[in-house]
């Protein structure tokens, strides 16, 4: 039952913020530009694919808390090592976003007139990534601890504050830069009250550095980080390929059903967050299975009916929510995300089985398999068809990967528990 009620907590946890993400998309669609909108939605894919300086610690952090969940020493120098690590590695993933904002800029055709102020707005946002990087392990840590009502209190008032806050801020000056100065206080909200949550176990570790703790967090973390370099590549470079192939004037038409798609892979994200440390923490295979069953059955229950309406109702969704515009534009898009949203609400599972067991290397081989592949059929897809191309690779991927995570986790379920 404790499964159950923890991932009760978090869909409470990202069901708020995401109502309050509905409709200030859609504020933000009517008054930005549509080519600042789209650039604007790549804002939160260029902050989301940072996690790949996270370099799979704030999994492994999860993890090792769960592990170690009754001893406060260690505890105090996981979170210790974790977090000077990350802030370095923080530190450098700002610092290449700051140099090469330029070129990032070129590389999505921006349009003349809006290349200034969309250069200046990735400038600004590079600035907060070590504080998102931060945010990754101290929340990794209250799931180790299985503290996910304080999580998803949490997760509430940030993701609320993300979502909100560029909305304010714009009501000043209607443009990308300041929609990008609202996400920022957003995001040092969000890290700020994290530091409040875990004060005490910071100040136990005093951000020194262990060298044993560190090579644990490696040895767990170096496939994760595999994982955490192709996984984002392929969540998100659709959305950056578009731009450049179809020009950055286009590129909202598709980025605005993909960001509600990913909005709602929060559902099935809440459940495995909850299962993660209880599937780490499994003594026997037949716990393991019982947990899997009732993880399937959840999402099936939530997400199946999710998409469903969503292909059904697309045109209404996306004139009511942006438009009629986009309505026209992106209902066809959407119907095509929803379709592979439920194979990747299902493949949350077997992928959280996989880590939390230890086999995060099966998680880095699957996405290995899959990253060229992708990359070159997306590319000709959206070359040859356009947004719909993008949209049923994207799909199409999704499912595959479900596929080869399903039958990585029935080849490792008769493996030693570890």
């Amino acid at each position: 039952m404790s499964l159950i009620k923890n991932s009760f907590y978090n869909i409470v946890g990202f069901a708020i913020p995401t109502m309050i993400a509905i409709p200030s998309f859609g504020i933000l669609a009517r008054w930005l530009s549509v080519e600042e909108f789209g650039i604007f939605t790549l804002t939160f894919a260029l902050v989301g694919y940072a996690s790949i300086f996270d370099a799979g610690l704030s999994r492994a952090v999860t993890r090792e808390i769960s592990i170690f969940r009754f001893d406060k020493n260690e505890k105090s120098k996981i979170v210790g090592t974790a977090s000077i690590v990350i802030l370095i590695m923080g530190i450098i993933a700002s610092c290449i976003l700051f140099y090469s904002s330029a070129s990032l800029t070129d590389f999505l055709r921006v349009s003349d007139g809006y290349k200034d102020v969309v250069t200046e707005s990735f400038k600004v946002l590079s600035f907060i990534l070590p504080c998102y990087l931060l945010d990754l392990i101290w929340m990794g840590y209250l799931q180790g601890i299985e503290k996910f009502s304080t999580v998803n209190f949490q997760k509430v008032i940030s993701n609320s504050s993300i979502m909100l806050l560029p909305v304010i801020f714009c009501f000043f000056d209607k443009s990308i830069l300041y929609a990008t100065y609202g996400l920022i206080a957003g995001r040092v909200i969000s890290v700020s009250l994290s530091f409040i949550l875990c004060k005490d176990i910071i100040y136990k570790g005093s951000f020194r550095f262990n060298h044993l703790v560190f090579q644990r967090l490696v040895k767990f973390g170096s496939w994760i980080t595999v994982s955490n370099i192709i996984s984002p590549l392929m969540v998100y470079f659709d959305k950056f390929l578009v731009s450049n192939l179809l020009g950055s004037q286009k590129v909202a038409y598709y980025t605005a059903p993909a960001e509600g798609v990913n909005r709602l892979i929060n559902v099935p994200i809440a459940l495995t967050m909850a299962l993660f440390p209880k599937i780490s923490n499994a003594k026997t295979i037949e716990e393991q299975r019982s947990l899997e069953k009732i993880s399937y059955a959840i999402i099936s229950l939530i997400c199946l009916p999710i998409a469903i309406i969503g292909i059904i109702f697309s045109e209404s969704i996306m004139t009511i929510w942006m438009g009629v515009e986009y309505g026209v534009k992106s209902s066809i898009i959407l119907k095509i995300l929803f379709v592979g949203y439920y194979f990747n609400s299902l493949a949350q599972i077997p992928y959280t089985i996989l880590q939390s067991k230890g086999f995060s290397k099966y998680t880095a081989i699957i996405h290995a398999i899959e990253i060229f592949p992708y990359l070159i059929l997306i590319f000709f897809s959206t070359q040859e068809f356009g947004l719909v191309g993008a949209a049923v690779i994207w799909s199409l991927r999704v499912f595959i990967d479900f596929l080869l995570l399903l039958g990585f986790n029935y080849k490792v379920r008769k493996k030693v528990l570890i």
